[in-house]
């Protein structure tokens, strides 16, 4: 089960024919998104197993038949939310490296300014839950790395003559990133398209060390404004 871009709609009222499995489906993805949407608006202290349950539209007793507690419950949605940014990523389908990167970044700031209080919540939130959050928060960046190194081999079977990265290149772009997602979901008004230049321009810069690729790679949209400058 991954969490959606948008909240699951509620299953209607009376008769729906739905099995109990089905039902528990519902209603476990309904808790997960509200989880997110309320640690989001009111901090990860303030937030309530009461303020999830009205969000969800469920009651207390349907909650602790899917979770053990709050944190419980904020950590699955944490780990699903992160696992649904890095499927979003994978799944640009595109014919150059310089292509899927701009798309990615794309979608990585739609999601988060479609879903801004679950993306502070992953974002920002995941800190006030101490040592075991941090935990999560890192294996979370694991997995980003994980799919960055990907992307970095790609890279080099295309253009063999880039050097070898850092020690810890993937770690630095990771965290890069999410802070520069993270402020776009701060920052009042839109700055979707800004936010996507620059996380376009980092993840050149990091995995190959220059902001601007090779022809057999693609061509940048910094590097087309830079030709018709």
């Amino acid at each position: 089960m991954t969490l959606q871009a948008d909240p699951p709609e509620r299953l209607p009222k009376g008769p729906h024919g739905l099995s109990r499995e089905q039902v528990q489906a519902s209603q476990r993805q309904r808790i997960l998104d509200a989880v997110l949407d309320v640690v989001g608006k009111q901090g990860y202290a303030a937030a309530t197993v009461a303020h999830v349950t009205k969000s969800a539209g469920i009651s207390r007793t349907t909650f602790y038949e899917q979770f053990r507690s709050k944190q419980d419950a904020f950590l699955t949605a944490y780990d699903e939310f992160g696992k649904q940014f890095l499927a979003d990523m994978a799944g640009v389908d595109r014919t150059t490296p310089a292509e899927v990167l701009s798309v990615a970044a794309t979608r990585l700031v739609d999601l988060g300014r479609r879903r801004p209080l679950a993306a502070r919540a992953f974002l920002l939130e995941i800190h006030a839950v101490g040592k075991e959050g941090l935990e999560h928060r890192d294996r979370a960046m694991d997995r980003a790395e994980k799919r960055f190194d990907a992307v970095s081999a790609w890279i080099r079977s295309v253009d063999p003559g880039l050097p070898p990265l850092p020690r810890y290149i993937a770690r630095a772009v990771v965290a890069a990133s999410w802070e520069l997602t993270a402020q776009a979901v701060r920052t009042p008004g839109d700055t979707s398209a800004e936010t996507s230049d620059a996380l376009t321009y980092v993840w050149l810069l990091g995995l190959t060390g220059r902001p601007q690729l090779s022809a057999a790679i693609g061509t940048t949209g910094n590097e087309r404004a830079t030709e018709r400058g």
